[in-house]
């Protein structure tokens, strides 16, 4: 069954604005829009709603429709894996890049990963994008002899947490958080997109139901387009 035209037209404006436009923007007008796709006002109109109210366009007065970027709510109630948090949205999380590696960590980390002098850790780095967006810049760092074939097996779409349940049957248990906001690196900059003026940053230190350590991990995001929510509830 071919789908109404306003939403074919929401699926080719939505991928131009993915792809070819920057945030603060503007779109062409919906009467330009309405000649170039042969249709009337009624049905652009339709269309840009559409798109506005998944978070990518605001109609601004004097000024026209402008494009935005959504707020992501990544809503913390148990520990899950970001992918797992954004699948439940509905959202399409994806890793546009990963690199794999190992090292001697710095004293400090090899302390809090509970590893001894000269053993190694693998550090997996990934650039996560949502619906096709760069979202987020991902490191965790777990000792090699917890997940000895990661840098031969690698990772694609799956998560380090649904990765380590089925090749190594290891869960995280319990883990310790901190978020903190500060300008970004050139590198994130080219990572997230020129418009990332502020990033916020939560690490994370995972241990396993045993109490080994399991994972050092920073999650690097800007500020403007993602909202980290946690449920607190006052202790017995």
């Amino acid at each position: 069954m071919t789908a109404p035209l306003y939403s074919r037209i929401e699926e080719t404006l939505l991928d131009r604005i993915r792809r070819d436009y920057r945030a603060g923007q503007l779109l062409p007008t919906q009467k330009e829009l309405a000649a170039e796709f042969g249709t009337s006002l009624i049905t652009v109109k339709r269309a840009l709603d559409e798109i506005a109210r998944k978070g990518y366009l605001r109609s601004t007065r004097g000024r026209g429709t402008v494009v935005v970027r959504p707020v992501v709510p990544d809503d913390r109630r148990g520990l899950s894996s970001w992918t797992d948090s954004m699948t439940g949205l509905g959202r399409q999380p994806r890793t546009a890049s990963c690199e794999i590696s190992t090292r001697i960590p710095p004293p400090e980390v090899a302390r809090a990963l509970g590893m001894k002098a000269r053993e190694r850790s693998v550090v997996v780095r990934r650039l996560r994008t949502l619906d096709g967006d760069p979202l987020c810049l991902m490191r965790n760092e777990l000792p090699l002899a917890l997940a000895p074939s990661l840098p031969r097996e690698g990772l694609t779409e799956e998560s380090l947490y649904g990765w380590l349940k089925r090749r190594c049957a290891l869960a995280p248990h319990r883990a310790d958080e901190e978020v903190e906001a500060r300008r970004p690196l050139p590198a994130e900059v080219r990572a997230l997109g020129p418009e990332t003026r502020i990033v916020m940053v939560v690490r994370r230190h995972t241990w396993l139901e045993d109490g080994r350590p399991l994972e050092l991990a920073e999650m690097t995001a800007p500020a403007h387009r993602y909202r980290y929510r946690v449920e607190i509830m006052r202790a017995p």
